[in-house]
């Protein structure tokens, strides 16, 4: 199986109710249920003479399935891609390693499989789980390209630092990340694990060379800060990346299974608009724990505004975030900002478009 190719999925469990449940959720996260086992003896017979299949399927068994046991689960581990385990009869509780509580909803379901998919590269087996930490996380995601994606997360970060928030602003867009360039800074991760660079405001880059340990550097993290904003630039394609098991994607992963907020900023064009419906309806059908939030930026002065705002909202309305933003247009004070490698504040503390991220920074400290 390729990198980016939708996982293959056996199930092998003998309640009708809890299999159609998982068989019926993958299949609508586009994943192909090839075999729905109803004993060991079927099972068998499907791997045998299926074999170039199985060995690129994960199985999904019940502890209620008849004439299973733990023997012959380990007897065709070689043959599987991954066996995921589900306590479907408690009476056989023990008779297994590592079986999981049948989830209660999709999300976590998906969950818990992406990370078998993406277990031999990035991550354990079992189901990630969000803990109580003291940090509020914040990934916010580019709908398409020249959304102002990076200039947001910079910005954002500055004004709660500025609220005396302690703040971790991170460089998670691993196709092309831009946060030193715009700030005119080197060797983000030389020194430690992140970089001081104003009072309260700490900045960090997660490379390949700490893709493995991002779940570790994130709770280091979370017991540091108060915030964290996470560049994650263009989510595009976003399904694809959730299973794809290169480290380019991980930070996308982990934000959207443990982040608090995933806020994804649109252009205010007809292009914008466009790419915004796309992923508004990706999102319809792929399992996002994180809570969804929508910026509409750049957006256009006057009657032409209104209706931007108004397309805008038509496109987020259906997958009720949990706030809604917009900024107008301020080129002005964008590209006096940039010429500076400085943030907002700094350049121009009454331009428009600054009052509105510290205006969405207040709302986020409250």
């Amino acid at each position: 199986m390729s990198e980016l190719e939708m996982p293959t999925v056996i199930t092998a469990i003998s309640s009708s109710e809890t299999e159609g449940f998982i068989a019926g959720t993958l299949f609508a996260q586009g994943w192909s249920v090839v075999f729905r086992a109803i004993d060991w003896d079927s099972l068998e017979r499907f791997i045998k003479t299926n074999q170039e299949m199985a060995r690129g399927a994960i199985l999904i068994f019940g502890s209620d399935l008849p004439g299973i046991s733990k023997e012959k689960v380990d007897s065709i581990a070689s043959k599987i891609r991954h066996t995921i385990g589900f306590s479907t009869d408690q009476q056989r509780h023990n008779d297994f390693d590592q079986l999981h509580d049948v989830p209660k909803s999709t999300t976590d379901l998906v969950t818990l499989v992406r990370g078998f998919v993406r277990a031999p590269l990035l991550r354990g087996l079992n189901a990630p789980q969000r803990a109580a930490r003291k940090a509020r996380v914040i990934a916010i995601g580019s709908a398409g390209s020249y959304t102002g994606c990076t200039m947001l997360s910079m910005n954002l970060a500055m004004e709660l630092s500025i609220l005396e928030k302690s703040t971790l602003l991170i460089e998670g867009n691993y196709r092309a990340p831009s946060i030193a360039a715009y700030l005119a800074m080197r060797n983000i991760n030389s020194d430690s694990e992140w970089k001081s660079i104003a009072p309260h405001l700490s900045l960090a880059e997660i490379d390949q060379e700490h893709a493995s340990t991002v779940d570790e550097f994130m709770d280091r993290a979370a017991e540091v800060f108060e915030f964290i904003i996470i560049d994650l630039g263009s989510i595009s394609g976003l399904s694809n990346r959730l299973i794809d098991r290169r480290w380019t994607s991980t930070m996308t992963t982990w934000c959207c299974d443990q982040a608090d907020e995933l806020m994804i900023v649109s252009r205010a064009d007809q292009l914008g608009g466009h790419r915004l419906s796309q992923v508004a309806d990706l999102l319809q059908h792929t399992s996002v724990r994180a809570s969804l939030s929508f910026v509409l930026n750049m957006k256009s002065p006057g009657k032409r505004g209104e209706s931007e705002e108004a397309k805008f909202l038509s496109s987020t309305t259906a997958l009720k975030p949990i706030r809604v933003r917009s900024i107008t247009k301020d080129s002005r004070a964008i590209v006096a900002a940039e010429d500076e490698h400085a943030t907002l504040v700094e350049i121009n503390v009454r331009s428009s478009v600054r009052k509105s991220i510290a205006d969405l920074a207040r709302e986020l400290k409250s």
